[in-house]
């Protein structure tokens, strides 16, 4: 096949097919993309040519047989996306042609434009990666009904581009009359064959790979996760022995399949849907390479890629282990953590979690959980103690403490890197993880933060219904009354903060001393409860005592946390302070180093 300027016709139609090589991503292509090749193609003159961009291929030396035809096997090193979603543009043009039943157009001109352009006999013109080939030749190629579950993130990408064209046909279909139809399509056809494109032919799998590499550290769309994936690839292909080097190639592949596949199950919960796949990768590289160094770790590509060539420069077979080793554990990583954010077991491990979730706070404490799980997974009570005191930083030091976001993060980073790395047992994390707590938060800052006069302005909402739902068990507990209520529940727009002596003393008839000292207790942590929002809008800011009457008052309230108001005869500085040494007493007791 000849290089330079060519046309997508030209270049398809012949004895020749095209194979996605392994160290290629999958179809990723989106809404974006597709709408954008569609305004390209229907918005073009019928006298221009639209510019298809350059496609880089790599002649093997392999052939496929059908009948008395041979195919010459090319990789299509670059270029996939784009033409992955032609053919299935091509393939709807082909399907409203056969399903318009127009005289003028026979049955053995589709048939010849189905061998041309998508498939003769069994041989495919195009060959995708792994499972992909299979579902993209049933499921698009041949039109088969779709399976019930979509397997993978690229397999929902290529049955979601087939409805996407489908949709816009069925749209001019209802619009235009069958003949205006029928030129639409024919029209589409061919301004597809004159696509202009650039083909740039290499040779040999080594300069293809790096021709990939090269391409795609220029400003194509790869995630690192890609990125890496073909670095790797490029560095078995070069330290591997000729033997050996399928078996490893494969190897590769599983891995980073399955850590595609635990991505996409991770961002399919409520936990983990706002991670990107980079962010989790260089949650790895803490707890695998960079340690307490944040630099390093924001930057963990250009360190892994530093890292592999000079162990290539020093052993190739360094190299290539490092390589295989790596993969390995980013694989583990992305597993622990697919298994973090899917447990749901109404357990001790499944509550803690639950907590230190709802907190908010997880990015700081991500490689910690990663490497304790991995750890210490069939240790339970391990993990337990390791959890508890996630939440007990998360809780002290950032929601009640108000830290800045990256407080502790260095020495987190170095806890969950010894962790993974085996330089540290058991007993030395928890010491670690308290003598961390104590720094930032210890028992008189803490208590001196709950305190606070301005303690409602200075906490957020979510953190202040965590506390009181936590004090709900615990007053429950104490009355031996079951817990009816979730945590989710109460973190819910539903219900809200309450203050007990209404924040607003227009109403509440007081003297100028009582609002002096209004003003200075109305927003401790004493004056404070959660409420039904309806509860809490319905009675305003009426005074205590008449909040403590009627069949909605608090002793009638599902809460215990409002129960327990209705024990109090008054309600002012004394009660204020009161309250608020019993709540107190309870978190250093409940959060406790």
């Amino acid at each position: 096949m000849e290089r330079g300027l060519t046309t997508i016709r030209d270049w398809i139609i012949g004895d020749r097919v095209f194979q996605i090589p392994d160290y290629q991503r999958n179809y990723s292509w989106g809404e974006k993309q597709w709408e954008d090749l569609w305004d390209d193609l229907f918005y073009l003159n019928s006298d221009r040519r639209h510019y298809f961009g350059t496609l880089i291929i790599n002649k093997t030396s392999r052939e496929i047989k059908s009948e008395l035809k041979s195919f010459q096997v090319y990789e299509l090193i670059d270029g996939q996306q784009r033409v992955v979603t032609t053919l299935i543009l091509i393939r709807e043009i082909i399907l409203q042609l056969a399903s318009m039943g127009d005289k003028s157009i026979k049955k053995e001109q589709l048939n010849d434009l189905e061998k041309d352009y998508l498939k003769y006999n069994n041989v495919y013109k195009l060959m995708l990666l792994g499972t992909d080939e299979k579902f993209f030749k049933q499921h698009i190629i041949d039109n088969k009904t779709y399976p019930v579950d979509v397997l993978t993130p690229s397999q929902r990408k290529l049955l979601e581009a087939k409805k996407f064209f489908k949709n816009y046909f069925e749209k001019y279909s209802r619009e235009y009359d069958r003949s205006t139809f029928r030129e639409f399509l024919l029209n589409l056809k061919q301004k597809i064959d004159n696509m202009e494109i650039i083909i740039y032919e290499v040779s040999g799998e080594t300069d293809a790979i790096l021709i990939f590499e090269t391409v795609n550290d220029r400003g194509k769309p790869l995630t690192n996760l890609e990125k890496s994936k073909s670095f790797l690839m490029h560095t078995i292909y070069q330290s591997a022995n000729p033997d050996e080097l399928k078996n490893y190639l494969s190897q590769i592949n599983e891995s980073f399949f399955d850590i595609f596949k635990c991505f996409e199950g991770i961002t399919d919960t409520e936990h983990g849907e706002g991670l990107k796949e980079d962010d989790i990768q260089r949650y790895h590289y803490i707890i695998y390479e960079a340690a307490e160094l944040k630099e390093v770790s924001h930057q963990y590509l250009i360190y892994l890629k530093e890292m592999v060539r000079n162990l290539y420069r020093e052993n190739p077979i360094s190299s290539l282990d490092y390589a295989m080793e790596y993969s390995k554990d980013l694989e583990k990583a992305f597993f622990a953590l697919k298994e973090i954010v899917i447990y749901n077991k109404r357990n001790k491990l499944g509550e803690i979690l639950k907590r230190i979730f709802a907190l908010g706070r997880i990015a700081n404490f991500l490689p910690l959980l990663i490497a304790t799980w991995i750890r210490f997974v069939e240790e339970k009570e391990k993990v337990l103690g390791i959890l508890n005191l996630i939440e007990v930083m998360a809780f002290r030091v950032y929601a009640i403490g108000k830290r800045r976001a990256d407080t502790g993060e260095g020495r987190l980073n170095l806890l969950a890197y010894n962790i993974h790395n085996g330089k540290i047992e058991y007993d030395e994390v928890i010491d670690g993880l308290e003598n961390l707590i104590s720094n930032y938060e210890n028992d008189e800052d803490f208590e001196r933060d709950l305190k606070s006069e301005n303690f409602h302005e200075r906490v957020e909402g979510r953190d202040k219904k965590f506390l009181f739902f936590e004090y709900e068990k615990f007053l429950r507990k104490q009355s031996k009354e079951p817990l009816d209520i979730e945590l989710e529940d109460i973190l819910r727009l539903e219900y809200e903060i309450e203050h007990i002596w209404a924040s607003e003393p227009s109403k509440l008839d007081l003297s100028e001393k009582l609002l002096e000292i209004h003003s200075r207790c109305k927003n401790k942590l004493g004056n404070l409860t959660i409420a039904p929002k309806s509860w809490n809008s319905g009675w305003g800011n009426i005074p205590f005592k008449d909040k403590k009457k009627g069949m909605k008052g608090y002793s009638n309230s599902s809460l215990r946390v409002q129960r327990e108001l209705s024990n109090f005869r008054l309600w002012g500085e004394k009660q204020i302070e009161e309250r608020e040494n019993q709540i107190i007493e309870f978190a250093l007791d409940r959060w406790r180093i």
